[in-house]
């Protein structure tokens, strides 16, 4: 495998960090389930099993795994986990939903590889508005701001905007041990076939230092199909769905994200 990178210009150390940044993105994606039957219905978490192949340019790189499940009255835990004969990631988020809200708890990222080990934590501290972390070996705190969540429950946040019909927006997502500003933008509705059949997907793009598209499932609760990111060096990194375990629910699409479709015929996603 190490050699494989090589043929393709990447050290397995830069593999390494561009895969594990492909999969934070997608760790963001999660699935809902609406509440009522009105045309922008609110959304609330729904247990889940999902399972992922991630590639770089065209060569599988590993296999992952993404559940949520309820921990408690209110409480919900996400979990990814990744292993690859280089390295193995696991990213876990706690958090409350309460009047409709998402309110992040607890974040936990771990990270080993033939180069190290890495953990980092996040403790939302609500009460006092300050993020407790523990990063690069340091503790220390930073200033919450409204509405802030961690890497992980960043989609839910954007799956209720894109239902009520906002197609530009900026999550506020916690980073280490800070928050950044997140700029998403939707493109439209897209048909994928998958290996557990034809999805109507909603295409997103984030804009950040090195872009991602992102296709997600409308009847499969907004779940991550695919994930697409390039880096500035033109290594393509791309994550698929392969199979999925959960609910299954007709959802409206908002006129706004059809309306800015550019394509009608289904895509082939291949494994």
């Amino acid at each position: 495998m190490i050699s494989r990178l090589n043929n393709n210009n990447v050290k397995p150390n830069q593999s390494v960090r561009r895969i594990c940044l492909l999969i934070s993105l997608c760790l963001c994606f999660f699935s809902t389930s609406t509440l009522a039957t009105s045309p922008n219905p609110p959304l609330t978490p729904i247990p889940f099993d999902a399972k992922y192949d991630v590639s770089l340019n065209g060569s599988n790189q590993l296999e992952g795994s993404r559940s949520l499940v309820k921990t408690g009255d209110n409480e919900f835990t996400l979990t990814y986990k990744a292993k690859h004969f280089l390295f193995k990631i696991k990213e876990t988020s706690k958090f409350q939903w309460l009047n409709n809200t998402l309110t992040p708890i607890y974040y936990r990222s771990e990270r080993s590889h033939l180069f190290g080990s890495s953990h980092k934590d996040l403790t939302f501290d609500w009460a006092k508005n300050i993020g407790r972390f523990y990063y690069k070996d340091k503790e220390g705190t930073f200033d919450l701001e409204p509405e802030a969540v961690d890497p992980l429950s960043t989609m839910f946040i954007i799956s209720t905007k894109i239902q009520q019909g906002i197609t530009d927006m900026v999550i506020k997502e916690t980073e280490d041990n800070d928050i950044d500003d997140r700029h998403y933008t939707v493109d439209g509705t897209e048909m994928l076939n998958t290996p557990i059949g034809q999805i109507e997907t909603i295409k997103a793009t984030l804009h950040d230092k090195e872009s991602a598209t992102i296709w997600l499932a409308v009847d499969y609760n907004y779940l991550a199909v695919r994930v697409r990111h390039e880096s500035k060096g033109g290594d393509v990194y791309e994550l698929n769905l392969t199979d999925y375990n959960g609910p299954k629910i007709d959802r409206f699409v908002p006129i706004q994200a059809r309306d800015r479709s550019s394509a009608s015929a289904p895509k082939t996603l291949t494994p």
